[in-house]
């Protein structure tokens, strides 16, 4: 009798297993039918959770790992993907990374809200590890911060962006950061030049404490930083973090022009407010500035804050200071003298104050850049602070460090040029366009003092008296750095252009010529302005040598000096000496005037004269650039 009980018993369940599963298989369908009847796979949010994007052959997701797709075809079918998704809703998983809810939250509180979701119809699900990264986040507020350029760091030349995370907690410190980066390895020079221009690298999203990355390019990298709170509410900033939880571990591959920590940044706006469309407004160029533009554009910032680095801090306290002075605290920071020598000094009591906290930065700062070792900085560190804390606080005018024009105030990253000009008394009318980014003549308000970086920038130009057009120059890479030396920092200067240009060899002719030229050295600054000297190797190649080649070396030096702030002046000259192929000596005196009307708009006029094969030539031209 009791075996028969429980036979009847096990029958009933199974009987009832089988109406659920049919109950939940015809439930399933009405889902798939009414996901297809809405065309949900052409919704817009759908394609920024999946980044797809439209391409010559249909659309594509720009993620490339395949772990991130559930449906085989799922990178180039939105439908497939979006069906597939739905499935995976009534699987039962023992692994919560398996359980697609788990695994794509963001996915599946949308399809849930559009196609109302009964949740008893689907088996138990808990996700934990879900559960705890939230609880961490605690998300309630975003905030776009942009680290300025780093111009020792090919993927950091245009500066970068990341996203903070904000919780409860008042201070920010301890607020998370949302970084999307190439992993690079070990990889450096041309290699990582190369690798990173054509997209051999994979590109992840990490999340790590807010403070390690001031840590890294504020204090490390001497790095401003400008924080643009976005004016997102809670519900929207939390459907951004589950975004951001569904792309962990996740790559794409990492293009440094255009699917960049940039560009991949904004899907995370996208995905907290679906009608801003963000990421459709650029092209073959994204630089971490016009991100910035384009998000303040869209009415996305509600306050912005400026964290000065600690370079700025310690270059902005020295401005208090007489030479004797400065060159006391770069003397402590290096251990030549005692920090308690300052009390013996006729200072006042806030000269005194300035000279130990610049050599407490200073030496904070040779330890992280491991110049220093642990016992030596710890040892040097304490006496310092051990002399300081009995002055008292710096006054509050020489904490207030002045705010430098933001990223976004400069001028736009693209620009062509139109104008005129005469070389040696032949009429011209120039053309020329470059993409991206920004040159030594052009204003300054929003970029890095005494940087140059051009990507594939061309001029034509044409001789009306002869007819005849000719490509003039094509600079492929053309990278400045001068960083400015004082009694603190010691950094080199250094160069690097590749591209081709217009000649005019020893047979008196004109020739389009390939250069390689790399360069490093000094700058410094003098009379208001910058002031830089380098030492030169240059290779040129082209049929119109008598031996294909020359090859050689020198120098340069020149000074740049803003006389107003609409009125920049550049003077400069070269020498160089190619002793192998070709032998000749390069003598050549420039200057150039730019004369800013608007921020996108300036007239430039440039002066040039050279000595080459024994040969002078006079090249001057009015030019108007128009920045967009």
């Amino acid at each position: 009798m009791f075996r028969r009980g429980v036979i009847l018993i096990m029958l009933l369940l199974i009987f009832l297993s089988a109406v659920a599963q049919a109950g939940e298989e015809e439930y399933l369908q009405n889902l798939l039918k009414e996901a297809e009847e809405k065309a949900l796979h052409r919704d817009r949010y759908w394609h920024v959770l999946l980044h797809y994007k439209k391409t010559f052959f249909g659309i594509e997701s720009l993620i490339d790992d395949p772990n991130f797709f559930i449906s085989p075809s799922g990178k180039k079918d939105p439908e497939s993907e979006l069906l597939e998704t739905i499935k995976t809703f009534f699987k039962g998983y023992n692994d919560e990374g398996s359980d697609t809810r788990c695994r794509f939250p963001a996915r599946y509180k949308w399809l849930k809200e559009r196609l109302a979701i009964d949740e008893t119809m689907l088996p138990g699900s808990r996700c934990s590890e879900l559960e705890k990264f939230l609880e961490a986040l605690n998300p309630q507020s975003a905030t776009l911060v942009f680290p300025s350029a780093y111009m020792n760091s090919p993927a950091s030349m245009f500066g970068h962006t990341l996203i903070r995370i904000d919780g409860k907690y008042q201070s920010k410190l301890i607020s998370y950061a949302i970084n999307y980066a190439a992993n690079t390895g070990d990889e450096g020079g041309v290699s990582y030049l190369i690798k990173g221009l054509f997209g051999f690298f994979k590109g992840y999203f990490s999340i790590l404490p807010y403070y390690e990355k001031i840590e890294e390019y504020n204090d490390l990298d001497m790095r401003d930083m400008w924080e643009y709170e976005l004016n997102l509410s809670e519900d929207e900033v939390m459907r951004m973090v589950l975004h951001i939880w569904e792309l962990k571990d996740i790559y794409s591959f990492y293009y440094f022009f255009d699917e960049n920590c940039s560009y991949n940044l904004l899907f995370l706006i996208e995905a907290a407010r679906p009608e801003v469309n963000l990421t459709d407004e650029f092209g073959q160029w994204v630089v971490p500035s016009d991100t910035l533009k384009a998000v303040i554009g869209k009415g996305l910032v509600k306050a912005v804050t400026y964290r000065p680095s600690r370079s700025t801090r310690i270059r902005h306290w020295a401005t208090f200071l007489s030479p004797k002075d400065k060159k006391l605290a770069a003397d402590i920071a290096s251990g030549v003298v005692s920090p308690s020598s300052v009390i013996d000094e006729s200072l006042e009591r806030q000269g005194k104050i300035i000279v130990l906290d610049i050599a407490a930065e200073l030496t904070q700062h040779r330890f992280m850049r491991r110049d220093i070792d642990k016992e030596t900085y710890q040892k040097r560190f304490l006496s310092i602070l051990n002399i300081r804390k009995d002055l008292g606080k710096q006054d509050s005018e020489i904490l207030n460090i002045p705010q430098p024009p933001r990223p976004e105030e400069g001028h736009s990253s693209s620009m062509v040029s139109i104008g005129a000009g005469t070389k040696d008394n032949k009429a011209y009318q120039l053309t020329g366009f470059r993409p991206a980014y920004h040159d030594l003549a052009d204003r300054d308000d929003g970029f890095q003092k005494g940087s140059v970086i051009i990507f594939g920038g061309i001029e034509l130009r044409y001789y009306p008296d002869d007819k005849r057009a000719f490509l003039n120059r094509l600079d492929i890479i053309d990278i400045v750095s001068l960083s400015v030396r004082d009694e603190f920092f010691k950094p080199i200067s250094w160069k690097v252009y590749t591209g081709f240009r217009r000649e005019t060899l020893y047979d008196e002719k004109e020739h389009l010529i390939y250069s390689l030229n790399p360069g490093f050295g000094f700058a410094g600054k003098v009379l208001g302005g910058i002031y830089y000297v380098f030492i030169e190797a240059d290779l040129q190649i082209g049929h119109g040598f008598g031996h294909d080649y020359t090859f050689g070396a020198g120098s340069s030096a020149g000074i740049i000096k803003d006389f107003t702030n609409w009125w920049k002046f550049l003077l400069s000259s070269r020498f160089m000496y190619h002793p192998m192929g070709d032998s000749n000596r390069l003598y050549a005196l420039e200057m150039k005037n730019n004369f800013s009307i608007t921020k996108d708009h300036a007239l430039r006029l440039n002066f040039l004269r050279t000595k080459s094969y024994s040969q002078y030539s006079t090249d001057i031209n009015l030019l108007w650039n128009i920045y967009f």
